[in-house]
C-alpha cells in the first residue's frame, strides 16, 4: 500500500508540469491555421504526409515510452493512478490555476506538500527496511553493517530523486525552463546509460551479496570439526568469487559505456601467456595448493611439518602457507617448495614416549606403575576429556648402552598431545623416585691404569700454596690449646 501511494505521489507530481504546458501551448491562432491547413487540399496532404513520418520516427525513438503501460499493469495499479490524474487534470482546468501567479502558488504548495510525504514515507519505509534488515541478520547469523549501508544509499537516492523532481516541477510551473536540452538525443542517450549502469551495478551487488552470505551462514552454522576446514576453504571461494565477478562486471561496464571490449579480451590472452610462462613458479604454488586444499591434507589450526618448517598454520591460500612456530616466528613457505605434509594433528594425535629404565628394573612392574598414570590421568576432570584410549605399551623396545628402553604411547585430541604427554612425564618422575626406579643418566668413571702387579699408581695430586695450607693448621692447632 506504501508503494501505491508513494508511486501515485511521484507521478501526480510528474505530471503537473504537464498540466502546465497542456493548459497554456493552445492558443486561437493555432486553431485558425490549423483550419486553413485543413480546408486546403495541398496542405492538407502534406500535413498527413508529415503525420506518418512524425508517427514512423516516434515509433522508431519512443519505445522506452511505450514500455511504461505494460510496466504499470504489471504493477496492478495502472487504471487508479490515470482516473486520480484525469480527476486533477478536470479541477486544473475547471479552475483555471495556471493562468495566474495564485494559480502556479496552488500548484507549487501542492507540489511542495507532495514532495514532503513523499520524503516521510521514504523515511518511514527506510526505518521499516532497516529493522527487517537487523532480524534478518540476526537470524541468519549475518553481518548487517553492509545491508544498513546500501539501506542508507538507498534512501539518499531517493531523496535526490524526489528533489529534482521537486525542483524540475517548480522550474516547469514559474515558466523559468522548460529543461528542453533533456530532451536531445545526447541527453537521453546519457540518462539511458547511466540507469543500464545502475541497473548492473544493483544486479552485481545482490548476487555477491547473495554469496556472500551464503558464505558467512555456512560458517557459521557447521560443525566444530568442519569449521576449520571451512575457515581454509570459504576465503578462497569468496576470493575467487570476488575476482571473477570483478572482472565480468568490468567487461559489462565497459560494455555499457561504449567501448569494444574484444580488443582487451585478445590483449588480456597474450598477456596471460606471457604471464604463464614467465611465472611458472607461481602457476605450480596455484595448482599445488589447489590439490592439497582440495585433498583436505590441512587446515588452518593444524600442526604440521612441511619444507623443513613445524608450526601452527594460521593461514592457507592458494599461493603459500603461513605457519607460526613455538617461539613466534613466522614461516610463509609457496606450495610449489611442498614435497611432503607432514600433518601432526590431523583427526586425532598421539604422544610417543621411549621410557628408559635401569637394567635392574622389573619391566612389568614399570609397565603397571605407566598404565596406573594412566588411569589417574583419565580420571582427572581436566585431562579425561583429553585422552581418547588408554596407554598403549608397545614392549621393550630396545637395549640402549646404560637403559632398557620401554616404548609407549597416548592417544588424545588434536593438538593436546603435547600438554598430555607433558603432565604424564611430570607424575612418572613423581612415581619413579617414589617406588626408587632408576631413570638412567649419563655416568663418567676416570681410569688411571695399573702396572704389571696389578696396582693402580697414585694419583698425581699436586697442592698450590702448601706452605700456606700447612702454616694455617700449626696455628689452629696451637690456638685449641
Amino acid at each position: 500500500m506504501i508503494k501505491k501511494i508513494t508511486l501515485s505521489l511521484a507521478l501526480l507530481l510528474i505530471c503537473i508540469p504537464n498540466f502546465v504546458y497542456a493548459q497554456s501551448d493552445v492558443n486561437s491562432h493555432d486553431i485558425d491555421e490549423l483550419i486553413k491547413t485543413i480546408e486546403s487540399e495541398t496542405a492538407r496532404e502534406e500535413f498527413l504526409s508529415n503525420l506518418r513520418a512524425l508517427q514512423e520516427t516516434a515509433a522508431e525513438k519512443n519505445t522506452s515510452e511505450n514500455q511504461i503501460e505494460p510496466v504499470l499493469e504489471s504493477l496492478g495499479f495502472d487504471g487508479a493512478v490515470d482516473g486520480f490524474i484525469n480527476k486533477y487534470k478536470a479541477f486544473i482546468s475547471d479552475n483555471n490555476l495556471n493562468a495566474s501567479s495564485i494559480g502556479k502558488s496552488v500548484l507549487s504548495g501542492i507540489g511542495f506538500i507532495l514532495f514532503g510525504i513523499l520524503l516521510y514515507i521514504t523515511r518511514s519505509f527506510s526505518r521499516r527496511i532497516k529493522v527487517k534488515l537487523k532480524n534478518l541478520a540476526a537470524r541468519f547469523s549475518l553481518q548487517h553493517s553492509r545491508f544498513l549501508t546500501y539501506n542508507r544509499i538507498i534512501r539518499f537516492v531517493c531523496y535526490a530523486l524526489f528533489s529534482a523532481l521537486f525542483i524540475y516541477s517548480i522550474f516547469v510551473i514559474w515558466s523559468l525552463s522548460d529543461f528542453g536540452f533533456l530532451k536531445s538525443d545526447l541527453a537521453l542517450s546519457f540518462i539511458r546509460g547511466v540507469l543500464s549502469i545502475t541497473v548492473i551495478v544493483t544486479v552485481a551487488v545482490l548476487v555477491w551479496e547473495v554469496i556472500n552470505g551464503l558464505i558467512e551462514y555456512n560458517l557459521r552454522k557447521a560443525s566444530k570439526n568442519s569449521r576449520t576446514r571451512l575457515k581454509t576453504l570459504l576465503p578462497i571461494i569468496r576470493n575467487i568469487s570476488f575476482l571473477v565477478y570483478f572482472t565480468l562486471f568490468t567487461l559489462v561496464f565497459l560494455s555499457e559505456l561504449g567501448i569494444n571490449i574484444m580488443p582487451l579480451l585478445a590483449g588480456a590472452g597474450i598477456f596471460g601467456v606471457a604471464i604463464g610462462f614467465g611465472a611458472q613458479n607461481m602457476v605450480k604454488d596455484f595448482l599445488t595448493g589447489f590439490t592439497i586444499i582440495l585433498e583436505d591434507l590441512l587446515q588452518v589450526g593444524d600442526v604440521v611439518r612441511v619444507a623443513g618448517r613445524t608450526g601452527f598454520v594460521e593461514k592457507v591460500t592458494l599461493r603459500k602457507i603461513q605457519l607460526r612456530d613455538l617461539d613466534g616466528a613466522v614461516y610463509t613457505v609457496p606450495f610449489s617448495e611442498i614435497d611432503v605434509v607432514e600433518n601432526l594433528t590431523k583427526d586425532y594425535s598421539f604422544y610417543l614416549m621411549d621410557i628408559g629404565i635401569s637394567y635392574r628394573e622389573d619391566t612389568d612392574e614399570v609397565v603397571k606403575h605407566l598404565e596406573t598414570i594412566d588411569e589417574e590421568m583419565r580420571n582427572d576432570k581436566h585431562y579425561k576429556n583429553l585422552i581418547l584410549s588408554p596407554i598403549e605399551i608397545l614392549g621393550v623396545d630396545k637395549f640402549a648402552d646404560s637403559a632398557v628402553i620401554i616404548k609407549a604411547r597416548l592417544k588424545t585430541r588434536p593438538i593436546k598431545q603435547w600438554e598430555v604427554g607433558r603432565e604424564f612425564n611430570r607424575r612418572m618422575k613423581i612415581r619413579f623416585d617414589e617406588y626408587n626406579i632408576e631413570i638412567p643418566f649419563p655416568h663418567q668413571t676416570i681410569y688411571f691404569g695399573v702396572d704389571k702387579e696389578g696396582k693402580a699408581p697414585a694419583a698425581p695430586l699436586k697442592l698450590e700454596n702448601a706452605e700456606d695450607i700447612l702454616l694455617g693448621k700449626s696455628q689452629n692447632s696451637e690456638n685449641t690449646k
